[in-house]
This record gives structure tokens, C-alpha cells and sequence, in this order.
């Protein structure tokens, strides 16, 4: 099994690292898909992570760009998304024919603009406690309705998995890092 984990705005920066290290003895590869060529742009603040995302076109390229990494991944894969990456992460579990073998995606709040697509792997989503924009519970809600959609709540905000975010916060981010960990050693001891 492959692992790719699709990054937030900020793109590729040291906590992303520290995450595939932790994933890594449970895939054959990780790979990591992020918005500025995995480079770390080392943003100051989160507007101008931002404006940088929309400099670069905004969802619909980093939806292909990770789309492109699922469809040359050598193994089935487990895709993983924060935020952006995750708006990303659910077009491409959305797209037939796409070789995934699961999808986690966190804090995705584009996906509430894609209600209109169907997954065509198992896909957990994880939400925050609350978003400013949209109604948290109403929208998992919709999205259960799938059978391969399983939704989860966090107690936390949006960005929680990220130390740059104003709402990291580190029980939720061991907490959920370590559930990220069971599921690929899950995945893993199902394929074999």
C-alpha cells in the first residue's frame, strides 16, 4: 500500500514531514502532494498562504495534480487530506476509475460545494467542531447517507492537525495522528 497525504495551504512544511515519518513503516511509499511543488514557502500568516493557494489557481489544479499522484501510484492507495488537500483528496476518490484504496479527508470545507459527488472507495471525513461558513452537523449528515462515506467530529477547529493554524491543537492532532496510524495498519493487514 501507498500512502500520499495532500497538504493544507501551507503546503510542505516540517509537520507534514513529521507525519509521513510516522506513517512510514505502515506503507511501501508516501508521497506528498501540496500546492507549491514541495517546496515550504514559509508563510507568515495564513492570508497570505492563502492568496498564494489562489495565486496558483485554487482547488481545480491541486484536485488534478493529486488526482495525476493516485493515478501513477504503482499499489493501491490511501489518500490522505488537510483542508485544501482534502477538498482535493475528495474529487479524486470521487473519480471513476481512480485506483484508491481509501481516503481520509480532514477538515475538507470545499467538499460542501461537491455534495454532488459520489466516492467510489471508503472515505472518512473528519470535521471540525464547527466552521464559520457552513453547518458542520447538517453536512455530515448528507454525506453519511453514503455507505462508503463515514463521517467523525473532532473537538477542535479547522486546521487542528497543523502547528501554523491558530487552531492546531496537540491532543486532537495525537489523538487523530494516531488513529491515521491503526487505520494504515488496518489497510495494511487486510491486504495481506
Amino acid at each position: 500500500m501507498d500512502i500520499l497525504l495532500a497538504t493544507e495551504i501551507w503546503g510542505r512544511t516540517p509537520h507534514v514531514d513529521e507525519l509521513a515519518d510516522r506513517l512510514r513503516p505502515h506503507a511501501r511509499r508516501i508521497a506528498v502532494a501540496d500546492p507549491y511543488d514541495g517546496r515550504d514557502p514559509h508563510f507568515p500568516d495564513e492570508d497570505t498562504a492563502y492568496a498564494a493557494y489562489l495565486d496558483r489557481g485554487g482547488l481545480e489544479p491541486y484536485a488534478r495534480r493529486v488526482l495525476d499522484l493516485v493515478n501513477t501510484a504503482a499499489r493501491p492507495t490511501l489518500l490522505v487530506g488537510f483542508s485544501a488537500g482534502a477538498g482535493a483528496a475528495w474529487a479524486a476518490v470521487c473519480t471513476r476509475g481512480t485506483p484508491l484504496l481509501h481516503a481520509c479527508c480532514f477538515y475538507g470545507s470545499a467538499i460542501r460545494t461537491m455534495t454532488h459527488m459520489t466516492p467510489r472507495a471508503p472515505v472518512d471525513l473528519i470535521f471540525p467542531n464547527a466552521e464559520p461558513h457552513f453547518d458542520v452537523a447538517a453536512l455530515a449528515a448528507t454525506l453519511a447517507a453514503n455507505p462508503l462515506v463515514t463521517c467523525h467530529r473532532a473537538e477542535a477547529g479547522h486546521g487542528f492537525m497543523n502547528p501554523l493554524s491558530a487552531n492546531h491543537d496537540q491532543p486532537a492532532r495525537r489523538h487523530w495522528t494516531d488513529w491515521l496510524v491503526r487505520l494504515a495498519i488496518d489497510l495494511q493487514t487486510d491486504r495481506a
